[in-house]
């Protein structure tokens, strides 16, 4: 009897090692969180650093000043140096970026800052992209879909233009702002359409790190026993339990409600990224989870959405090195 639990043991460790293995290979063990110095951005962090614990990693603090101080009466998109509003909000904002780091290291979190001058979701954007960042993590409120269009909002420009998986929050659920905060044992995979896949191979990576368990959510009606035995299969194979769960009626509403269900569970959806009219007029899975979820979801582009992003954030972020030199 001991010889089989040492063995299973050793096998649950390599399945583990392997895991974390495949996570650094997918840069989660270096992860992007944006903060504006706010007590609600700061959500974020317990989810964030669980990233660093699992895969051995560090996170990075990051904060972006407005690209020119209002009194300049600058044109859009140009910077002054030196610009003594700017100094001093760099000044304010390292001090505030050390304060946080200096809380988090002594829980082991390897972490480290930056700052950077412009529009945030265009730094954010560009420096995950350069930079090689698994993740971006960020707390923040959803806007609806009249206010996005009219005013849109740091998630939704993000959402247009990222190429990093994005770990949302919303930070004004009563569980974030009153529990502790500890590591899902569930993460649930709604699986609509061929483009949910992308989000699998993070998703096997997370579940063997953290040693949760993987819930499949599909419509019934899609439902497909040869695509159900492979996809099992895809996690039996790295020593992850995965169980498949088929439901009827309103495919979000049932995925909140497994969610609620399951305290501290994650999401994990994987997503064609629709932005502007045509994510406010005919809407997805992913963002309705984004907006109404009652625990962290991290939406995954598809990878051909990755690929034209990742060329157009290239040249983006070859303009702004042009506009600055």
């Amino acid at each position: 009897m001991s010889q089989y639990k040492n063995a299973t043991e050793q096998t649950s460790r390599d399945a583990r090692s392997d895991s974390v293995n495949r996570g650094s290979s997918l840069n989660l063990n270096r992860v992007l969180v944006p903060l504006n110095g706010s007590q609600d951005s700061e959500q974020i962090l317990p989810f964030a650093t669980m990233f660093a614990e699992w895969f051995s990693g560090e996170i990075t603090l990051f904060h972006s000043l407005p690209p020119t101080h209002p009194a300049r009466g600058a044109r859009p998109q140009q910077v002054h140096y030196p610009d003594a509003p700017h100094d001093r909000g760099a000044i304010l904002a390292s001090a505030y970026l050390e304060e946080v780091v200096s809380r988090l290291n002594p829980h082991g979190i390897s972490c480290r800052w930056g700052i950077a001058t412009g529009d945030a979701a265009t730094m954010i954007t560009s420096r995950a992209t350069t930079s090689g960042f698994g993740m971006i993590a960020i707390a923040t409120t959803a806007r609806s879909k009249a206010h996005r269009l009219v005013s849109p909002g740091l998630l939704d420009k993000l959402w247009k233009t990222t190429t990093a998986p994005l770990l949302i929050i919303n930070p004004h659920h009563k569980e974030f702002m009153t529990e502790p905060v500890k590591a899902p044992q569930t993460l649930i995979i709604p699986r609509n359409h061929r483009g949910s896949d992308s989000v699998l191979p993070i998703a096997s990576a997370m579940a063997g790190a953290s040693r949760s368990s993987i819930k499949i959510v599909e419509k019934k009606s899609k439902a497909s026993r040869k695509d159900e035995s492979e996809i099992l299969n895809y996690f039996s194979t790295k020593g992850i339990n995965a169980e498949i769960v088929q439901v009827d009626g309103n495919f979000t509403k049932k995925i909140h409600k497994i969610q609620a269900d399951d305290p501290g569970s994650w999401i994990l959806v994987g997503s064609r990224m629709r932005s502007g009219i045509r994510r406010s007029i005919l809407g997805s899975i992913s963002d309705k989870l984004a907006r109404k979820a009652v625990g962290p979801v991290v939406v995954v582009a598809d990878s051909k959405v990755i690929k034209q992003r990742t060329r157009a954030s290239h040249k983006a972020t070859k303009a702004l090195a042009t506009l600055h030199s």
